[in-house]
């Protein structure tokens, strides 16, 4: 699908504007680091702080990865594709790939979180085609989590974050890419007589994005989240556990400045939580909600997964969801394909 642009300048404000619509975002940049990752949680109200401790809490929380794999399964690989924009704009998608494996005393886990934001055709003032380009982000992600205690996991993770909204040639020299780099920190503790977990991740600290100049530049999409995952009962037949998490933006708007500084924003938290049943950790079944000023989302989120390890002897795991996005879109589908060995 092909976008026209009456002026360069709204390469950016059309290539930005869909992405915030499509993630329910707000003034941050680099929102390809925004939408959750993993089917499973994404079925889950978008809540996964408390709960990942596979290849994909590289993004939610790097502390789960202290409790990655098991002995017969140590590395993993886990892929993601969603769509974003559905009817809106359909050449734009999501696609995430993780890998997870120990080394040392802890779990290591490298990532790649790509965007692609279709094809444009660039247009001057006068209706002139200026060009056709491609526009995208990406963010190269590693992370590390070890066991500090043996109920406590802590993680730390980099990331370096670039961006293409545009050729400097066609936005004449006004800054069409943009880099940064990020920090996270995360906490996992679990409480067996509780049986319980308790997470809490720190995303994305790091400098502003810069893509015109500093006065203009967009920060990073930091926040903090807290997390709870509860098992209400495990059988061999099933299990049931419920999840929840609560998210606070790091970033705010400094009206006297006129540019985003570093604080809490209280005024745009979300929430989400969810339910998960499983049969013979086979089949599961997902249900959640979510909740966020950002895109007025106020919905249900639903999905389910395969375990194959029972029926075909390999640890090749399935998982679909469907969630919301801003009001104004329509709701998109995500599909993750994980692998154990």
């Amino acid at each position: 699908m092909k976008r026209i642009q009456l002026a360069t300048i709204l390469v950016l404000t059309l290539v930005v504007g869909v992405g915030q619509l499509a993630f329910a975002g707000s003034g941050a940049g680099a929102i390809n680091l925004s939408f959750p990752i993993g089917a499973r949680y994404n079925a889950l109200g978008e809540a996964g702080t408390a709960l990942a401790q596979d290849a994909t809490a590289i993004w939610w929380n790097p502390g789960g990865l202290a409790f990655h794999g098991t002995e017969n399964a140590r590395r993993e690989l886990h892929i993601m594709q969603s769509a974003l924009a559905a009817g809106l704009a359909d050449d734009i998608g999501l696609y995430w790939g993780g890998y997870a494996a120990p080394t040392g005393s802890g779990t290591l886990g490298m990532a790649i979180n790509y965007l692609d934001m279709g094809n444009q055709i660039a247009m001057d003032e006068d209706g002139n085609e200026r060009g056709e380009f491609t526009s995208y982000m990406f963010a190269l992600q590693a992370a590390y989590g070890v066991a500090v205690a043996p109920n406590v996991g802590f993680g730390l993770g980099v990331k370096y974050f670039r961006d293409k909204l545009a050729p400097d040639s066609v936005m004449q020299d006004a800054g069409g890419s943009g880099d940064s780099f990020g920090v996270d920190l995360g906490v996992l503790w679990k409480v067996p007589a509780l049986k319980a977990n308790f997470g809490m991740a720190v995303a994305n600290l790091g400098p502003n994005i810069k893509h015109v100049d500093a006065d203009q530049s967009d920060p990073m999409p930091r926040k903090v989240t807290l997390g709870l995952a509860k098992s209400l009962f495990n059988s061999e037949a099933s299990s049931l556990l419920v999840v929840g998490d609560y998210q606070i933006p790091l970033y705010k708007y400094d009206m006297g400045d006129e540019k985003w500084g570093l604080g809490f924003d209280f005024d745009q938290t979300e929430y989400g939580y969810g339910v998960e049943w499983s049969y013979v950790n086979s089949l599961f079944i997902r249900f959640g909600y979510k909740s966020a000023e950002y895109g007025d989302i106020s919905d249900t989120t639903y999905g389910f997964g395969l375990d194959l390890m029972r029926w075909v002897g390999q640890a090749l795991t399935f998982d679909y969801v469907s969630v919301p996005q801003a009001s104004s879109l329509d709701r998109v589908t995500r599909i993750s394909l994980g692998y154990r060995f």
